[in-house]
């Protein structure tokens, strides 16, 4: 049946209604959220219907329209407002209006925030103000959305309004000082500019105030911290999407491999990077950093401290550069190398404990066990030579064996 004479190129409306003893066209809009709004329009044209179909309208009570349509009963318009935009097409002002008003709020979402933006109740809204050209500022504050919210919050939402190059501004402000603070800190990973924007916009929205900003950012660079505070769920969810997304912090890394070698030496700093715990003890380093205190260097002092004594016994109480550095002159001294390889720290460590630290007995060991060394050999040799003085050495082993 037809809704409008011919002729009249007015948009069909979903549905014909009456409440109250007046005629409402219904307009199905769907929300970029997906779900479908009821924009109603007060029939002030009647003439501009075909006959008998006003007949067909539905009645409703605004209760009832509200709980087929989920929405309370708010007429928007008039349907005079509506006229063709274009005489060569079909589509009037409202297909014009509506699709500007969605394009709009899509574009302003990105950049105040998605959550105001593509709230159902703010389309409408917005699409009423457009329509009507209406300031809708007075009706702000009955939105559902702007009364479960802080103050904040809402102050936001009434900037944005009122005055949204102030509040693009605010949001500039605050991407350049979380961009700036993110680049001291050596933040890297493929969403750090997202990230920025959007730490950005919560901030200047009230969803969020500057200590959590700094919270999220320290959970999502440092994985060890944000397993002790009780992993994913202690991060806000809006952000749980950024963690494989931002490239874990190096800081403190050095710091817990250079405790570890004085404590243990270079071997146990390797093996120590290979199981986690490096990034543990970096993670602790970097906590006290925070607070400004050595709480857990002091701890990780301890654990290292018991772990030498066990490694170590004969060094009890000590520390392995402490009882190492002269072990490891005296190595050099016997085999006439110039460094020592990891290798070689890891067999003077060996020999060192098997010796108890008695300098004869490491220097007897270590000539029993580099005595094929080339180095070891050159070392003697060239000692044997300096006490010939200027004699041919090979002399003096003419016609005699070196072996036996």
């Amino acid at each position: 049946m037809a809704i409008f004479k011919e002729g009249s190129l007015l948009q069909v409306p979903d549905e014909l209604i009456i409440v109250n003893g007046k005629y409402y066209a219904v307009y199905n809009y769907v929300a970029t959220s997906g779900n479908t709004m009821p924009l109603v329009v007060d029939v002030d044209l009647p003439e501009s219907f075909a006959e008998g179909a006003l007949d067909a309208a539905v009645a409703y009570t605004e209760q009832e329209f509200a709980d087929q349509y989920g929405y309370a009963f708010f007429p928007m318009f008039n349907l005079s407002d509506l006229k063709v935009i274009d005489p060569e097409s079909e589509t009037t002002d409202i297909d014009w209006l509506l699709e500007n008003v969605e394009n709009d709020l899509q574009k302003k979402a990105t950049i105040f925030g998605k959550e105001w933006y593509l709230d159902d109740e703010v389309q409408q809204l917005f699409a009423y103000g457009a329509i009507t050209g209406e300031d809708i500022s007075p009706y702000l504050e009955n939105l559902t959305w702007f009364k479960d919210h802080n103050a904040a919050q809402r102050d936001w939402i009434t900037l944005v309004y009122n005055n949204p190059q102030k509040a693009q501004e605010f949001i500039n402000d605050n991407y350049i000082a979380l961009r700036t603070q993110m680049n001291q800190l050596g933040i890297s990973g493929s969403g750090v500019d997202d990230l920025t924007r959007q730490l950005a916009g919560d901030i200047a929205q009230g969803n969020i105030d500057s200590a959590e900003a700094s919270q999220i950012l320290s959970y999502l660079i440092d994985p060890y911290k944000l397993t002790m505070a009780g992993g994913i769920d202690a991060l806000n969810e809006d952000y749980r999407g950024f963690t494989d997304k931002i490239n874990p912090s190096k800081n403190g890394i050095s710091s817990a491999k250079d405790l570890i070698t004085k404590y243990l030496g270079v071997d146990a700093a390797q093996e120590f990077t290979k199981n986690g715990i490096v990034e543990q003890y970096a993670a602790m380093l970097r906590a006290d950093a925070e607070t400004g205190t050595t709480n857990n260097e002091d701890i990780i002092k301890e654990q290292l401290q018991t772990a030498h004594d066990k490694l170590f016994p004969q060094f009890e109480g000590s520390q392995h550069e402490m009882w190492s550095a002269p072990m490891y002159s005296k190595f050099l001294s016997l085999t006439g190398k110039t460094a020592l390889s990891n290798t070689d720290k890891k067999n003077v460590d060996i020999i060192s404990q098997k010796t108890g630290g008695d300098m004869t007995l490491f220097a007897g060991e270590i000539r029993n066990q580099y005595e094929d060394d080339p180095t070891y050999a050159d070392q003697v040799l060239g000692a044997m030579t300096t006490a010939f003085g200027n004699q041919d050495v090979s002399g003096v082993f003419t016609g005699q064996s070196l072996v036996g």
